[in-house]
């Protein structure tokens, strides 16, 4: 039980240190425990999502900026994004420390 709770919570919190690389491999070296393996597949895709919402972003802006050819508007619509952006990265920085510490203090 102890192996299992600690690398589900590494899982998590390896946010910090190696955000994808560290729950890609739990997820395949842990072929044979479907929970440690469920944890990793989820932080995984939860430590995308950032660089997932990022690369939406700048396209966003730069078609934006190519089909208005207006630089105000282009220099607004990336303010907003960038922000909206670093918060949703903000939200799921702290669910993924949240849900590490919340694995690990479980009984």
């Amino acid at each position: 039980m102890q192996k299992i709770k600690i690398l589900s919570s590494l899982s998590y919190l390896s946010i910090v240190f190696a955000p994808f690389i560290f729950p890609l491999i739990i997820w395949f070296v842990c072929a044979d425990e479907p929970i440690i393996r469920n944890h990793a597949k989820k932080s995984f895709l939860l430590h995308l999502l950032p660089i997932f919402l990022t690369l939406v972003g700048i396209i966003f802006v730069g078609t934006t900026g190519i089909i208005t050819e207006h630089a105000q508007l282009t220099s607004w619509t990336a303010v907003l994004t960038i922000g909206i952006i670093l918060l949703v990265d903000l939200i799921v920085f702290i669910y993924n420390i949240y849900k590490g510490i919340k694995i690990l203090v479980q009984d």
